[in-house]
């Protein structure tokens, strides 16, 4: 890894990734002065005193944007701190993320969102802060809202297994109409139906003799949130669907509620619940690695727009409450470093780099509105650079995050993040 705070350098030769571009699928030299674009063309003469940087064959896009990492900091740092989020996220190829509010304490006041952004003031990368929904993220009473998001969060969600009191969910998406901008971000799950669960129910957790989820704890939640989207008109996302049912309520809903967005765990497109075989505790996730038809149906749900985003579903998790027994385990794995690589090391034909690219750079910048990244002179440079097709490993000894609970340990892998150009220049 390298960092340079001199945003002056020449990309030469990169194939610029932005549908809806007028050079999109182009292959040019980008001349970056001062952190902006100052030069795109087709052959750019080296101007002197500035790093060049060629690489046969790689891409770049505008920065990608991670919804809903899990932090750690404040309260958890033994799973993971702002500035190991930082490198992580850099190293994967983000710009930008927007953390979800369950740390100790909740990111639920203005204090603690003006924590984040001013910790983060000095980092690579951008981190948006969610706001908690309810005070401690407990679904008792609603957090203050209109003044966490004038103090900058970019919107709303308990996080972890998602608001379970329908009245909360009313109240929230009827308050957040005030502010327009902002939305609801809720994991539609009932407790009551899978709670104890261990993996998705099916086959395998039979085999296995563990206690399922039953697809139908996310049906029925997902059915519910709609019908109260419907009634109070305002603007949620579902995250981080897995099921074949949940993709295509949402694809009919969609025909109908312009303030409906989904969005989609990377593990999710990739496992199945037959990996589960081998016990491995960090594929133990929230939601449950679902079965071989859901995973297909997510990866239509994409291509066919009824799902808008692609989440690395980063959660750290220290050693003392991952390196357990299976059924005592905690759900999550980290996933920043290693989110782009498992589209193309496993479904490239399916997650095309152009897919990707509007999954995780394009939809979540408009979503959220968030700073506009597009590869165009004049803008503030913002930029992933990165080979789609060139090799790695994944070892222990090089990850960046606190925690290393992640599937991908020692996995040779396919398309590497080179680097980012975002306020620093951070090479791999």
């Amino acid at each position: 890894m390298e960092e340079y705070m001199n945003m002056n350098c020449l990309l030469k030769k990169v194939k610029i990734i932005e549908p809806g571009h007028k050079l999109h699928g182009k292959v040019r030299d980008l001349w970056i002065k001062d952190g902006l674009i100052f030069k795109i063309g087709s052959s750019i003469e080296t101007p002197r005193n500035v790093k060049v940087f060629d690489h046969p064959g790689s891409y770049i896009s505008p920065g990608w944007v991670d919804v809903g990492s899990y932090t750690g900091e404040p309260g958890f740092e033994e799973r993971e701190t702002l500035v190991n989020i930082n490198e992580a996220a850099s190293s994967g190829g983000y710009t930008a993320i927007c953390c979800m509010p369950n740390t100790k304490p909740a990111l639920h006041s203005k204090s603690e969102i003006h924590f984040i952004q001013s910790r983060s003031k000095e980092l690579n990368i951008d981190i948006h802060p969610i706001g908690a929904i309810s005070k401690n993220t407990q679904s008792l009473e609603m957090a203050e809202i209109l003044q966490m998001h004038e103090a900058g969060a970019v919107a709303f969600s308990d996080g972890n297994m998602g608001i379970q009191k329908s009245g909360l969910l009313l109240r929230s998406l009827e308050y957040i109409k005030n502010i327009p901008e902002s939305m609801i971000i809720n994991s539609s799950f009932d407790q009551e139906l899978g709670s104890l669960g261990q993996m998705h129910e099916g086959e395998s957790s039979t085999f296995l003799g563990l206690k399922g989820i039953p697809s139908l704890a996310e049906i029925t939640a997902v059915n519910r949130d709609l019908e109260i989207l419907k009634y109070s008109e305002s603007r949620l996302m579902i995250h981080k669907i897995s099921t074949t049912e949940a993709v295509n309520l949402i694809k009919v809903a969609k025909k109908k509620l312009s303030g409906l967005f989904s969005s989609v765990s990377i593990f999710n497109l990739v496992y199945e619940d037959t990996d589960l075989l081998s016990f491995s505790q960090n594929l133990k996730l929230m939601p449950p690695i679902r079965s071989k038809k859901d995973r297909l149906d997510l990866i239509k749900g994409l291509q066919e727009n009824a799902i808008d985003i692609i989440v690395s579903d980063h959660t750290p998790m220290n050693p003392e409450k991952k390196d357990l027994e299976f059924q005592a385990a905690a759900f999550g794995a980290i996933s920043l470093e290693t989110a782009f690589s498992l589209t193309q090391t496993f479904i490239p034909s399916e997650i095309s780099v152009d897919l990707w690219v509007e999954k995780v750079s394009l939809n979540p910048r408009k979503i959220f509105k968030l700073n506009d990244a597009s590869l165009t002179e004049g803008n503030m440079a913002n930029i992933t650079w990165f080979h789609p097709t060139e090799s790695w490993k994944y070892s222990v000894e090089n990850i960046k995050s606190v925690s290393k609970n992640s599937p991908c340990i020692s996995t040779n892998l396919q398309g590497k993040v080179l680097g980012t150009f975002y306020k620093k220049i951070y090479i791999n």
